[in-house]
């Protein structure tokens, strides 16, 4: 893991008060302080200073400034697209098990720990499930000692699939905190590989319908990612917002978990915004607020979210206005609007059979590819994007035959 990510915030919110540098030590260590604080110029500065006091045979130092310098290099390029995000609340908590901070609907799949393995394993701490509960999705150790995301399949027997690695391209680092979007694409993970700010990055990786692997993955930059440790990205489609752990603004071993708005297209800041770093570093997330728009609203209805409602016998959930969920067909006020519901849920079902079926082709076209079965994925393919467009089209309707009842 990154050396840097051992010193504490609070140093680097001393950087300037620091006493005054006399040695290439002293000059790197200022540096690294003043790269936490995103103070960047004067990291750089600093480590001008640095390789002036710098002995020759100091190999040592060189090093470090040579790693301070690809920091600062990382960190200016992402400085020019830092994304305009609205930070609707800020949450501290522990560190351990942060993931249940996340308010998410069921059909944004679930957070748990490793109980909800399909085989038991002691050294996993996190499992993300899909909203249908036969889709799991882990890190867990490979033969070199770095996590590797894993995942588990249920087939139709009720058995599950054996766990098998994501085909995203190998790194010298950890891969964990996976979340995966409903459309089975999407992945979100964190790693601390070299090329991240400082320890944790969070990624975002493309899958390839036509044969499982996965696209290069991006890094989502700032705000999202910082010097710091930054963690699990979780989308909630249903209220269009996103959460995110960072260990920035903290000290110990508390995290800090944003809740945010995310945008229909990535909307940047102008590099030229006065005091850019502070909106990057997420130092006031209120000044991030639209001063014409409420957020009362949207707040309250993520707070009565239920993230536990599902591990209790229901019908389905299906999430209301005003933070309701609908678990049986007695919740429905209007019988056109539950008689739709149970269209929509057999519409769904057969949907997600089918997605279970094309995961198992495409691994099975990975190992051993031939034109039949790429003919078959691709025949399957168009058929889910049909049923994913008209699953859409039925939720829509339930809501509006509810709605229309009130």
């Amino acid at each position: 893991m990154n050396c840097y990510k051992f010193f504490l915030p609070v140093m680097a919110m001393l950087a300037p008060l620091a006493a005054p540098a006399q040695t290439a030590a002293d000059y790197i260590d200022q540096a690294e302080a003043a790269y936490r604080a995103y103070d960047f110029t004067h990291a750089d500065k600093l480590l001008a200073q640095a390789r002036k006091k710098m002995k020759r045979a100091d190999t040592h130092s060189a090093e470090r400034i040579r790693d301070i310098e690809r920091l600062l290099a990382t960190a200016g390029n992402y400085m020019e697209r830092v994304e305009d995000i609205v930070i609707l609340d800020s949450i501290a908590v522990p560190k351990a098990q942060f993931f249940k901070t996340y308010r998410l609907p069921a059909s944004s799949g679930s957070l748990s720990d490793g109980s909800a393995l399909p085989v038991p394993d002691s050294g996993v701490e996190y499992v993300f499930t899909n909203e249908g509960g036969d889709y799991k999705l882990w890190a867990q150790s490979d033969s070199t000692g770095y996590k590797r995301l894993t995942e588990a399949i249920k087939l139709t027997d009720g058995s599950w699939h054996e766990p098998q690695e994501l085909p995203l391209a190998d790194e010298d680092g950890n891969m964990e905190f996976p979340f995966m979007m409903a459309d089975g694409v999407t992945l979100y993970y964190a790693t601390d590989a070299p090329g991240t700010l400082g320890g944790y990055d969070i990624m975002v990786a493309t899958r390839d319908a036509s044969d499982g692997s996965f696209l290069q993955p991006q890094n989502l930059g700032m705000p999202y990612n910082s010097p710091y440790d930054d963690y699990m990205l979780a989308i909630d489609e249903l209220n269009n917002v996103g959460w995110f752990a960072t260990d920035r603004n903290q000290l110990g071993d508390d995290l800090t978990v944003y809740l945010f708005k995310v945008n229909d297209l990535r909307r940047n800041y102008d590099p030229e915004t006065e005091n850019l770093e502070q909106r990057a570093m997420l130092r006031d997330w209120r000044a991030t607020w639209n001063p014409d728009e409420d957020y009362t609203e949207l707040i309250e209805a993520i707070n009565a979210i239920d993230p536990d409602a599902r591990s209790r016998k229901a019908d389905f959930h299906l999430p209301m206005d005003g933070g309701v969920v609908y678990t049986s067909y007695d919740d429905f006020k209007s019988r056109a609007g539950a008689a739709l519901m149970k269209k929509y849920l057999t519409s769904r079902k057969r949907y997600e059979d089918n997605m279970a079926r094309l995961d198992v082709m495409r691994r099975s076209y990975h190992d051993s590819p031939s034109k039949g079965l790429g003919r078959s994925i691709s025949t399957l393919e168009q058929q889910t994007d049909k049923q994913r467009e008209e699953l859409k089209r039925q939720l829509s309707d339930v809501y509006r035959a509810e709605r229309q009842q009130r």
